[in-house]
């Protein structure tokens, strides 16, 4: 990973949209090795994939909560399978210490959000907390690479 690479990287979390000409040109370099550097960098998996970012509650969805899952004995395998069935866990991460999981959900209202929890109480305890404002929403430090 080289200051291009890094440069690269800064543009494409700004606009992921634009095109490789315009981005060869932010960079200062020919169309066909920038298009080269992005190449390899998505070969290596330093960028994963393009995304739009949307507004949950703007889509309707008012519940963001964040749930500590701990699997009851034996259940693991089960409460992966609930994570990997529920559309309205956006992310979950393992956890070292005593709570197994945590979840990152969105529920269009509290009554959906209670449905969902209920559905994880057949294979696990749960801790919610509701998301009241985000702080912060930062993109990845591109200067520490």
């Amino acid at each position: 990973m080289d200051t291009t690479d890094r440069r690269i990287l800064r543009v494409l979390q700004q606009d992921a949209r634009i095109t490789m000409t315009a981005l060869a040109e932010q960079i200062s370099m020919s169309v066909p090795a920038a298009a080269e550097r992005v190449h390899r960098l998505e070969e290596q998996q330093i960028i994963r994939g393009y995304h739009a970012d949307i507004n949950a509650a703007a889509a309707g969805y008012e519940i963001e909560a964040v749930v500590l899952a701990t699997a009851h004995a034996g259940a693991e395998e089960s409460l992966y399978r609930l994570i990997e069935d529920r559309p309205e866990v956006m992310a979950a991460w393992d956890l070292a210490g005593r709570t197994g999981l945590l979840l990152r959900v969105i529920c269009k209202d509290m009554a959906s959000f209670e449905a969902l929890v209920e559905s994880f109480q057949q294979a696990a305890t749960t801790e919610s907390y509701f998301c009241l404002h985000q702080r912060k929403d930062t993109q990845f430090p591109v200067e520490d690479l």
